[in-house]
């Protein structure tokens, strides 16, 4: 499948809002925060705002065509009151456009986009109910007021550098009755078991590109600092949260590409978003490796070429499944309760745990 095709709507975001801290490395953009600090392996320019409209479409087909999971409990939360106007936050906003359909889809609501590197929409292309603002995830949360009825957080967990630190400022900001909309994937090539497929040495038949590629970019981003990936332990962490309740989830299976023999046609479309998905995916990982310097040029650019072909041309060693994780939870009525007590990592989960174990049931 061609890595030039652009189904789905065309969005061009050709710059970055004046207000964001960025520097260009590689030709490409980047939060400033992010030299020196293993927290997000993509850029954060026009190109990779593309990306990330194409990937909301292919979520959105994957949710069957809605931009949330459990739509029941979310559309209850933002039903119309006459005592107050319902506000939604969009934390790690990327290009923004989750937070833009939000607001057409509910013209009632208030809708706040946060993030370090801020879209810069046309002011015709942005609703009068949406705005954009800048905010930390690590730092800020305590700017943001207890006003929120939904709180989305998608493919943010990577920089957060403390998920259960999160959630409980996540449920300050949330009113009673508020929706958590946690989404997450992992990365790496997963059998149909949901067990991550072992790395295969060089030379080795079964030696796969692309996930070298990922292990250069675990070795980088998350090989250092507390575990962030922890989307296998959602139930636990957020299950103990005294102040949300309802924690519900769901898991996908996804093949990063068309090679399963027999397909719908709902499956065979999602496949090819998602083998779309993917090779935009390395471009931009690469680009990111490339910007940070650790490995040679000449290795990161194989890897690369390595991984488009492996997508490109179906090939054998990406006859796997990606994984996406989606969780809400609901706010109860009580008082918020402040954490009194870190998370402990569970004994044996380790660095290369991060983004390795299959979801606990």
């Amino acid at each position: 499948m061609s890595d030039t095709s652009t189904p789905g709507p065309a969005r061009v975001h050709t710059s970055i809002d004046p207000r964001s801290d960025v520097q260009i490395l590689e030709d490409r953009i980047f939060p400033k925060q992010w030299q020196g600090a293993p927290l997000y392996s993509c850029p954060t320019d026009g190109k990779e705002h593309n990306r990330l409209d194409y990937q909301h479409e292919m979520i959105k087909h994957l949710l069957g065509d809605s931009l949330y999971p459990n739509p029941d409990v979310v559309k209850k939360a933002l039903s119309l009151d006459a005592d107050s106007t319902p506000n939604i936050v969009d934390i790690g906003t990327g290009s923004g456009v989750w937070a833009i359909e939000m607001a057409r889809q509910f013209p009632h609501a208030n809708v706040l986009g946060c993030d370090i590197v801020l879209p810069n929409h046309p002011g015709d292309a942005l609703p009068g109910n949406c705005r954009f603002e800048f905010l930390d995830i690590n730092k800020d949360m305590n700017n943001l007021q207890t006003i929120f009825n939904v709180v989305h957080w998608r493919l943010v967990e990577p920089v957060t550098l403390d998920s259960d630190q999160f959630f409980y400022d996540v449920a300050r900001i949330l009113r009673p009755g508020g929706v958590l909309i946690a989404i997450a994937a992992n990365p790496r090539l997963l059998d149909k078991t949901g067990a991550v497929i072992p790395l295969k040495p060089q030379g080795d038949p079964e030696y796969c590109h692309f996930q070298h590629l990922m292990k250069r970019v675990h070795d980088y981003q998350y090989a250092e600092g507390p575990p962030r990936m922890i989307h296998s332990l959602w139930n636990q962490i957020i299950g103990s949260n005294p102040n949300f309740k309802d924690f519900k989830v769901q898991e996908f299976l996804i093949p990063p590409g068309p090679w399963e023999t027999e397909l719908t046609e709902e499956r065979r479309k999602l496949a090819e978003m998602m083998n779309e998905n993917s090779l935009r995916v390395v471009r931009s990982l690469a680009a990111g490796l490339r910007a940070q310097g650790k490995w040679p040029l000449d290795e990161i650019n194989a890897l690369e070429e390595g991984s488009l072909k492996e997508y490109r041309e179906l090939l054998p060693c990406i006859h796997a499944y990606t994984k996406w994780v989606f969780a809400t939870a609901v706010r109860t009525d009580s008082a918020w309760s402040a954490r009194t007590k870190p998370w402990e990592v569970p004994e044996g989960f380790g660095p290369e745990d991060h983004i390795i174990p299959p979801l606990i049931p």
